[in-house]
């Protein structure tokens, strides 16, 4: 069984409750009001606090999980649902995304480690991101579909998703990513001098104002049945 870890402290999860008392309330000062783009029971669709490209966005589960493959483990037709439902939308508003994460488990090393479980989408190409993870040294093994993420070993390990044109693939870490790593990878890509991919560094307001203006009819589309991205048995 997968166990939930307390989310006290923990901004994501602050914000998902409706505190006013959050990073996003503090620095946006309500303009915009809110950056949630859809939920649905068990999932939240968020602009990313300060977007690296438009249409940087941020699937979370409403639950606190250190990784989407325990998410999987759990909800995956839900997630691949709301994830085939949002994809024609997607492209068609920003173009073809690439799905990253740094899944996470109990034993990292607490400055590497995700405390709330979150998928990135982003118009940015995923060849190019590959070329520099495998330039790092990270070793990869690709998966049947992303519902495989949730088979062992992955709801118990550490690990870097990468679903780009419907291929899913799973980096193993060495141990000496920095933190952030796959926004520094991003970064790279979209020639973003280092450090400004670090939100903490820059925080791109005007992006994610327009991200969430790009992407305020979606609710209304989002009840379409295509199937995009197949999760499998």
């Amino acid at each position: 069984m997968i166990e939930t870890m307390q989310c006290a402290g923990a901004d994501f999860c602050e914000e998902l409750s409706g505190s006013a008392d959050t990073s996003f309330a503090r620095f946006y000062e309500g303009d915009p009001p809110s950056r949630l783009i859809h939920s649905t029971e068990n999932l939240t669709l968020l602009a990313d606090m300060s977007p690296l490209v438009l249409g940087h966005l941020l699937l979370l589960p409403s639950n606190h999980h250190l990784s989407f493959a325990q998410v999987l483990s759990q909800h995956q037709e839900e997630v691949c649902d709301l994830v085939d439902d949002f994809m024609p939308l997607y492209r068609e508003t920003f173009g073809e995304p690439l799905i990253l994460e740094h899944g996470s488990s109990a034993g990292q090393e607490s400055h590497a480690c995700i405390t709330h479980a979150h998928l990135h989408f982003l118009p940015v190409d995923g060849d190019a991101v590959d070329d520099l993870l495998i330039g790092d040294g990270l070793f990869y093994r690709d998966l049947d579909s992303l519902g495989e993420l949730a088979l062992a070993p992955w709801p118990s390990s550490a690990y870097f998703l990468r679903v780009y044109r419907e291929k899913v693939r799973v980096y193993l870490p060495t141990g000496r990513q920095k933190r952030q790593y796959l926004r520094s990878v991003v970064g790279a890509v979209l020639a973003i001098e280092d450090p400004e991919w670090d939100y903490a560094v820059v925080m791109r307001k005007r992006d994610l104002r327009e991200t969430v203006r790009m992407t305020d009819y979606w609710p209304g589309k989002l009840s379409g049945d295509e199937v995009e991205l197949s999760c499998g048995e």
